[in-house]
């Protein structure tokens, strides 16, 4: 299943790759990051609450 998420990504809220759980080192201007150990490149979106 896949669905559209909106939002802000902070690299502040990144310390581990979510697919492999090496730390990151590498942050990009967009807010997003990418893992140095498996290439995975991602973002973090905090939901907010209602």
């Amino acid at each position: 299943m896949y669905g559209f998420i909106n939002g802000i990504t902070d690299t502040d809220n990144i310390s581990y790759c979510p697919k492999c759980g090496a730390e990151i080192k590498e942050y990009r201007g967009d807010g997003t990051a990418v893992c140095e150990e498996c290439n995975f490149h991602f973002g973090v979106v905090e939901c907010e609450e209602d």
